[in-house]
């Protein structure tokens, strides 16, 4: 619950970062270390490293003949993101809003669209020869004269490239020559091979509209863990958590100081609530005399004590228990702790561990089947029944 309020109060900040896939080969069960990627990417692309400071998110892993091989997805900021703390809580790449429409697409099932115009007249159509692909879907998108391709295989973000130099837009021969090599690339990869082929959607998107979008791949478990600025330092939200904490701890500190009797007002000694032992000046004036000559200095006479006035507080009820009803959840397609595609009461959808159906909320997903909790119950939807 802690979780998801703080998911849905920080605020996440986007700058320009272009973002691509680099391969590493490591022996078998290994995980290469921060320190260890930075010196063999330095290595591998010493220009780019030596422009920013790099980045890299974990994608895939999988065993090739030779070791193991780790897919991560390197993003390299355009610009400093060191005084944008103070505003967010989180740095991301503006590139993340394709990855929410992507992700978007692929659980509603909107990957079969027509055929719709593009923002300059380009034919921008939405191929989909495999609509229900079990996940598997390959984006272009084009930013202007820039492509992004991604692939998802199983559900998951596998491929991310961008290239610029396509100004003529999908209509384009260099759009048609490009995405016939990358085809060519898929089938022959060792990892991607598996997905195919591919459902295809293209669109023409501008990503500093996509506002929706980028908070929506910001709550994205790829995305929910992840920062461009890396430096420690205290988040606002965190930090306007910790002061409300305070005051309300204090709050009910001072509320309990005040309901226990511990402080009277006005006691019997004169001594004030704030201010012990203070006098009241009453001062007389002699008519010719000088300022200050007939002054004379007396206590008030003693005030009655306020004493307390106790309430009894009335008897506390228990509050009412969640209700939790079982959703019509039937599975049509699971990918082992990845996804599952599921009918709830007619509507299809892909759900992930932590999103909801009904009052329920996926827990697990298996082999043949899925666990989902609601409180205290927990229910088992096997594929089939």
């Amino acid at each position: 619950m802690f979780r998801r309020l703080v998911a849905a109060l920080e605020r996440v900040g986007g700058v320009g970062a272009p973002l691509f896939t680099w391969e590493m080969s490591v022996p078998f069960d290994d995980e290469p270390g921060e320190a260890r990627l930075r010196e063999t990417f330095a290595r591998e692309f010493p220009e780019t490293s030596a422009r920013g400071h790099p980045r890299f998110w974990k994608m895939v892993a999988f065993n090739g003949d030779s070791g193991r091989k780790v897919r991560y997805l390197v993003a390299v900021p355009a610009e400093g993101v060191d005084g944008m703390r103070r505003k967010f809580d989180r740095v991301l790449p503006e590139g993340a809003a394709l990855y929410g429409k992507a992700d978007n697409v692929i659980r509603t099932g909107g990957i079969a669209y027509g055929v719709r115009g593009g923002a300059h007249g380009d034919a921008v159509g939405n191929r989909a020869d495999h609509a229900d692909g079990g996940g598997n879907a390959l984006f272009s998108f084009l930013c202007g004269s820039r492509l992004v391709i991604l692939v998802f295989c199983e559900g998951r973000l596998c491929h991310w490239s961008e290239e610029v130099g396509y100004e003529e837009g999908f209509a384009g021969a260099a759009y048609a020559e490009r995405m016939e090599r990358f085809r060519q690339f898929l089938a022959r990869d060792e990892y991607l091979s598996r997905g195919c082929p591919y459902a295809e959607f293209r669109e023409r998107v501008d990503p500093a509209e996509m506002r929706g979008e980028f908070r929506r791949a910001a709550r994205d478990p790829f995305w929910r863990r992840l920062d461009l600025d890396c430096a420690p330092r205290v988040r606002p939200l965190h930090r306007k958590i910790a002061v409300g904490c305070f005051l309300a701890v204090a709050a009910l500190a001072g509320a309990g100081v005040l309901r226990s009797g511990a402080v009277e007002l006005w006691p019997e000694s004169a001594a004030g609530f704030a201010v012990g032992n203070a006098a009241v000046a009453h001062v007389s004036f002699v008519e010719g005399a000088e300022f200050g000559e007939d002054i004379t200095l007396s206590a008030p006479p003693p005030m009655p004590a306020v004493s307390e006035i106790r309430e009894t507080p009335p008897p506390m009820r228990p509050l009412p228990a969640a209700r939790c009803s079982a959703p019509p959840l039937k599975l049509r397609s699971v990918v082992q702790g990845v996804l599952f595609q599921g009918d709830v009461g007619g509507a299809l959808g892909w759900f992930r561990p932590g999103d909801s159906v009904g009052t329920f909320v996926v827990d697990s997903v298996g082999r043949d089947r899925v666990a989902l909790v609601c409180g205290g119950e927990r229910m088992v939807v096997k594929h089939g029944e």
